[in-house]
């Protein structure tokens, strides 16, 4: 049914909490490099310049899409950022997921990650799926977003670990 499939989509991400927290000590920085100026001199320009620089490197982050590959039962998440450059962020194989819920389920209330993933568009909405991915003894969340097709190939290689509560 899917033998050698291939299937490739992208979801929109907003910006959340943590990068308008950095853009704001970002400005920070820069104002009191500024400010700073008739008391320090010449290290508040310096101060001022990495103030700037945080803002330019965290400003190329707000436009942010993820693009989702899977390749039999391999799925791999790269971020693209401003529609222009991309970068490989994650990849998993379905052979080490052993569990994949719906955002919110009860089934994962209690479960300890040593690290949580979110490359879906943030807006808590339903769509969102948990995938319950372990790796070298370590468990990890890895939270994606789906469409119709992604789910159908999904199920092909882990339909015996998918829940809908």
């Amino acid at each position: 049914m899917f033998d050698n499939s291939f299937y490739e989509m992208a979801v929109k991400s907003k910006a959340t909490g943590d990068y308008y927290g950095k853009m704001l000590l970002g400005i920070i920085i820069t104002a009191i490099g500024i400010l700073a100026f008739p008391l320090i001199g010449a290290v508040s320009l310096v101060i001022a310049v990495i103030g700037i620089c945080i803002v330019v490197s965290f400003a190329q982050d707000k436009n942010v899409e993820y693009e989702y590959t899977f390749t039999d039962g391999s799925v791999e998440i790269a971020a693209v950022y401003n529609a222009s450059k991309r970068k490989e962020v994650f990849s998993f194989e379905m052979n080490n997921v052993t569990m994949i819920v719906p955002m919110g389920s009860k089934r994962i209330d209690h479960e300890k990650f040593s690290k949580k993933r979110d490359y879906s568009s943030k807006t808590r909405n339903d769509k969102i799926y948990c995938f319950i991915v372990e790796t070298d003894k370590e468990k990890q969340l890895v939270m994606l977003e789906p469409d119709e097709r992604a789910l159908a190939h999904i199920k092909t290689y882990g339909r015996n670990k998918m829940y809908n509560d």
